[in-house]
């Protein structure tokens, strides 16, 4: 079943052989007004198996200014990003949440978002900074360690046997704070009822840190620097210290400064230990930090704790973007998963929207968590019969223009009724830009073979915003980076065009002087006025193109192994063509009548990747029709996957 619905109590148009209901998506409502309008706020520190101790700021639900009494059931955020910073007035303020007082009292706010609401409706809300952050002691340590598992059970028996528990524990967060769930889970806490993961890797060599064998230098670059701020690795010694709230015992921050002496006996993200490697051989999967299998230290890839996972049966919820780093690994951790579990995804990225405050777009994201993740633990940590259960396995909303989502639910991923069409890359000029080469992309194969030579320009990029780090990826343009490269545009749509899924591509190439390349796609839309503008991305280092078995569900997808041997016994490039099929990022939209979709291919994204630089640069070519049919093949909603 497959059914369209839209946002804002607007009727949505029909998709061909779809019919038009409510979902009600991130409209849950138990009744209303809030049941508590303030929580206050106490800091402690708790102590792991192995003497560590972490801080921690717990809420509790309040009325007039003091703690309800009474056992509630309690929400785990576990956070590598600073649990709370100090204000000057002597509150503190989460970068979510309305802020507390001397006092610790918080007013909740007329609108409340995620963790906060649930503290109006009378959940209880814990906030840990890991070991090695924030005011928790402990060295730094590299992303995905063991021990992040094994200090969240410790952290959840704790929680369970507070006066203020009533002995039932959710968890909730996103980015880093989704990822550590499933490690915790894995660790079997029996305490722990319901996960809500939002915007969490599955496969990071596969997505967040490279795909095909290319790293992605620039976005994790910014993120060992924010980290190693927020840990205040650097700082003066005798700096204040503004970034991190000391425990409430701790008005001196004689302990606070102890830990942050201990965050700095740590290292660097192990990803940058390897930085020739990468450069030249590519981020080999079955050389460390990506090793295929559980590591009890570094950089474990989280498909490798399925088993556990899956085995404690935690209801997991799981929230992703399709403007997000990890488009693809939400809708991966859905088919991985055999936990009751609902997926839901929109048109969102993994920062804010836009440089204004108040996007329509984050405030529906934050309304949509909010609101879902408050059914969902109402019916796994409360027990109310409410139809968490009952709504369709997966609601996806498809993005008409920014302030506009139409949504469809589906009992299955991918829907039944969306089915992979194939637009084939032609020698045809569309007379559309002034590129490498102007070709053309067709529903319909060119029958005679052409080649399109290219030269790679290194200077190629989409800009720092292509890493989808930040907010400003959907429909940057782009239009400068198409000059640089080889393109490949469609005829203006004759209707619209419904597109939900992760698009694949096969491009047919031959080299003149290089052995090796990289090989970047972007899917832009092009409008009226000529802009191109960004919409996904994918890449892959040629000597990685050989294909393996994943080691999970992956939809079928070409899977580039990305192993060492197989890298060894890949050919060289040469003046015969050879396929090179991959990947790109998910998309989930809506491609207006008389929009072009144009395929643009370059051998380099500089400031976001590391690339594989020669000199001289290499003299390549794509290679369409007959028997090498380049093509991008995009997942299309509607009757038989029908396309304009």
């Amino acid at each position: 079943m497959l059914v369209a619905t839209a946002s804002s109590g607007e009727s949505a148009p029909a998709v061909s052989g779809l019919s038009t209901v409510a979902a009600g998506v991130g409209e849950y409502r138990r009744h209303e007004p809030f049941v508590y309008r303030q929580a206050i706020r106490r800091s402690v520190y708790v102590t792991m198996r192995d003497g560590v101790r972490l801080a921690v700021d717990y809420y509790l639900p309040a009325r007039d200014g003091k703690v309800k009494r009474g056992r509630f059931p309690v929400v785990l955020e576990y956070t590598r990003y600073g649990r709370s910073a100090p204000l000057p007035g002597g509150g503190t303020k989460h970068r979510q949440y309305s802020a507390t007082d001397a006092q610790g009292l918080m007013s909740i706010a007329d609108d409340p978002i995620r963790s906060e609401l649930l503290l109006a409706y009378g959940y209880a809300l814990v906030v840990a900074d890991m070991r090695g952050s924030g005011a928790s002691f402990g060295p730094s340590h590299a992303e995905g360690e063991d021990i992040e598992g094994k200090d969240g059970f410790d952290l959840v028996a704790w929680i369970a046997r507070q006066a203020w528990s009533d002995g039932t524990v959710g968890m909730l967060g996103s980015s880093y704070l989704a990822e550590v769930q499933p490690r915790v889970a894995a660790e079997r806490p029996p305490a722990l009822k319901a996960l809500s993961m939002v915007y969490g890797f599955f496969d990071g060599p596969n997505s967040a840190y490279s795909m095909g064998g290319i790293f992605r230098d620039g976005w994790q670059g910014g993120w060992v620097q924010n980290v190693a701020k927020l840990d205040n690795r650097s700082t003066d010694p005798n700096a204040p210290i503004t970034n991190i709230s000391a425990v409430d015992a701790d008005r001196d921050q004689v302990q606070l400064r102890k830990a942050i002496d201990e965050h700095r006996e740590g290292v660097d993200d192990e990803y940058f230990q390897h930085l020739d490697a990468f450069k030249t051989a590519g981020v080999v999967r079955d050389v460390l930090p990506f090793i295929d299998h559980y590591q009890l230290k570094g950089q474990n890839n989280l498909y490798t704790v399925l088993d556990r996972v899956n085995a404690g049966g935690v209801p997991t919820l799981l929230s992703g973007g399709w403007h997000d780093i990890y488009a693809n690994d939400m809708l991966l951790w859905y088919a991985n998963l055999t936990v009751p579990r609902k997926l839901i995804y929109g048109p969102y990225p993994h920062g804010k929207s836009g440089p204004a405050p108040n996007d329509p777009r984050d405030i529906e994201r934050e309304r949509l968590v909010a609101r879902e993740t408050l059914r969902w633990f109402d019916r796994w940590l409360r027990k109310m019969p409410n139809d968490a259960e009952q709504r369709p396995a997966v609601q996806f909303g498809l993005q008409r223009d920014p302030r506009h989502t139409e949504w469809f639910a589906s009992d299955t991923w991918p829907p039944r009724q969306a089915n992979y069409r194939d637009l084939y890359l032609s020698g045809k000029v569309s007379n559309t830009i002034v590129s490498q080469y102007d070709g053309s992309l067709s529903w319909e194969p060119e029958a005679n073979s052409s080649r399109q030579p290219w030269r790679v320009d290194y200077s190629a990029s989409v800009g720092s915003t292509g890493t989808r780090w930040g907010g400003l990826v959907h429909d940057v343009p782009v239009t400068v980076n198409d000059t640089k490269s080889l393109t490949y545009t469609s005829p203006p749509l004759a209707e619209d065009l419904y597109v939900a899924g992760i698009p694949v591509v096969k491009l047919w190439l031959s080299s003149e002087n290089a052995p090796d390349a990289d090989v970047h796609a972007y899917l832009n839309v092009v409008s009226e006025d000529g802009t191109s503008r960004l919409i996904s991305d994918g890449m892959l280092r040629a000597s990685h193109r050989t294909l393996g078995r994943p080691p999970y569900l992956n939809f079928g997808l070409p899977f580039p192994s990305s192993n060492s041997t197989d890298i060894a016994a890949t050919p060289p490039l040469s003046a015969t063509p050879v396929a090179l099929e991959f990947t790109m990022l998910a998309v989930g939209r809506v491609f207006h009548r008389g929009d072009r979709l144009r395929l643009t291919i370059a051998g380099a994204d500089r400031g976001n990747t590391l690339g594989l630089e020669r000199d001289p640069a290499p003299k390549l070519a794509i290679h369409v029709g007959a028997a090498t049919r380049s093509a991008l093949s995009l997942r299309v909603l509607g009757e038989k996957g029908h396309v304009p």
